[in-house]
């Protein structure tokens, strides 16, 4: 059985919040203020239960989430369900969106191109897309939609997000 300390979720976190980037051992450590021997340790138990994958490129050592591992799918779902900044939103009224994501001010609601939500929330941003355009604007690293997800947490839909996610690697 598998169990995970507060620093390995952190860096699992990190590590799917920021798919987008190269990271090494060094830039983890230093984003998260822990030690690079630390992050080392945590890769290094991560790596051999599969959840993440070290990938030599030149000189450098990059690490990502493996999407393959039933498991590591599973604990991107559960981190991307986690933020401290959570807002309280009522789901309910829009349960037929695929999936939602909100941070502070912001909620991305990812719909078909057929459904159209008639939301407002009072001090919220409201941003409704269809999964390839979320897709197409996670690729081109759109300031907004990354923002969202590093902070935001998942409302519902959180299989949804990590398939979105896993389709954008696709394209790094």
């Amino acid at each position: 059985m598998l169990s995970l300390s507060d620093n390995e979720f952190s860096v699992i976190n990190f590590l799917v919040r920021n798919f987008t980037e190269r990271l090494t051992i060094r830039s983890i450590a230093k984003k998260l203020g822990f030690s690079a021997a630390g992050v080392f340790n945590i890769l290094k138990k991560l790596e051999k239960e599969n959840i993440v994958i070290g990938q030599k490129l030149g000189t450098g050592l990059f690490y990502f989430i493996n999407f393959e591992s039933k498991i590591a799918a599973h604990l991107a779902a559960i981190v991307l369900a986690y933020s401290e900044d959570k807002a309280e939103i009522n789901t309910e009224r829009f349960r037929q969106a695929k999936a939602a994501i909100s941070d502070a001010k912001s909620l991305l609601i990812i719909t078909d191109s057929m459904t159209f939500l008639d939301l407002a929330i009072p001090g919220t941003t409201i941003i409704s897309k269809t999964e390839d355009e979320v897709i197409d604007l996670l690729r081109k690293k759109d300031p907004e939609l990354m923002g969202i997800l590093k902070k935001g947490a998942v409302l519902l839909g959180e299989d949804k997000m990590v398939g979105i996610i896993k389709n954008c690697m696709k394209g790094y």
